[in-house]
């Protein structure tokens, strides 16, 4: 959602008896103005769409939805640079994500570095998506040249001149908050491209709630353009699973499982699981082991009731 831009005096604190004249106001105004030039739109260069279609040739499924991971460590459970490598080549090679997301700037560019050291081989690098804040120009410099796949960047709201042209050296991918906005991207007179992060405000909650049929009527309108969603991970009785395949049939393109990788010993189990059970046909009461689980504390497998319990819940 767009907010409107704050007056830089909006903050402004008045002293007992000093009133400020309409020049220093004025002062203010522009030098404020000279610290921060902003781009109305952005508009993206041939050499990002280029990349975004790389970037669709990997996410973007003849059927179905395609299954990416978010790497999300915690402060605590900061994977050393080895254990990090590793990880990165079992999401590849054992769990078949389709794409690695983050926001963490420290990690990007040694998952990129991981990734691309698999050119050539099979199955080859996985994309590696930025998807934190990208207000700062440094920050945004970092990923960039660290060589990811594409940044996410909110449609509408305006950049830092700096910042748009970093971003013309990469695929974006728009959030947009409304489905509004995604008919508005459609219809724009310049390509801005169309690979898309559906707000949560306009994902269906569960998969009994009445917004998932206008969610489906725009997609199906807007037939070229790939849609992602973000969905939790590890979710009371494995409900990311049921909400996952929900929103594939409602037709988005790609889902991320948000917070799937934290840096604990249940990373790779729990991604393979969960990507195994979006993309089966059939019921997902099953581990992902195939084997006979129970109430008595095991994690990872699944329950009597079906259920697949993972031991970072009850931490």
């Amino acid at each position: 959602m767009c907010h409107p831009r704050l007056h830089w005096f909006d903050d402004l604190v008045i002293l007992p008896g000093f009133c400020p004249s309409i020049s220093t106001i004025n002062a203010g105004a522009l030098s404020m103005s000279a610290a921060s030039t902003t781009t109305p739109l952005f508009q993206p260069k041939q050499s990002s769409l280029d990349k975004l279609n790389n970037l669709k040739s990997s996410i973007k499924k003849p059927r179905g939805a395609s299954i990416g991971v978010e790497y999300s460590p915690q402060l605590n459970k900061k994977l050393s640079d080895g254990d990090l490598k590793i990880l990165s080549m079992q999401l590849r090679r054992s769990a078949k994500a389709a794409a690695i997301w983050s926001s963490d700037v420290e990690s990007i560019t040694k998952l990129v570095k991981e990734q691309e050291s698999s050119r050539g081989d099979f199955p080859g690098p996985l994309p590696i998506i930025y998807y934190g804040s990208i207000s700062d120009a440094n920050v945004v410099k970092t990923v960039v040249t660290g060589g990811v796949s594409a940044v996410v960047a909110d449609y509408g709201e305006s950049l830092d001149e700096t910042v748009a042209s970093l971003l013309s050296d990469v695929g974006i991918i728009w959030r947009v908050s409304s489905l509004d906005k995604i008919n508005e991207l459609m219809t724009a007179s310049d390509n801005m491209g169309d690979v898309i992060l559906l707000s949560k405000d306009i994902l269906p909650a569960c998969v009994d709630d009445t917004s998932s049929d206008e969610l489906a009527e725009n997609l199906s309108s807007n037939k070229s353009v790939v849609s992602i969603a973000q969905i939790q991970s590890m979710m009371p009785a494995n409900e990311e699973i049921r909400l996952g395949k929900h929103l594939a049939k409602l037709g988005v393109s790609s889902l991320v499982l948000e917070d799937a990788c934290v840096g604990d010993e249940e990373d790779v189990k729990y991604t393979v699981y969960a990507i195994e059970e979006l993309n089966k046909k059939s019921s997902s009461s099953f581990s992902m082991t195939g084997l006979t689980g129970s109430t008595n504390g095991h994690f990872g497998v699944s329950s009597h009731g079906g259920e697949v319990k993972w031991r970072r819940n009850a931490e």
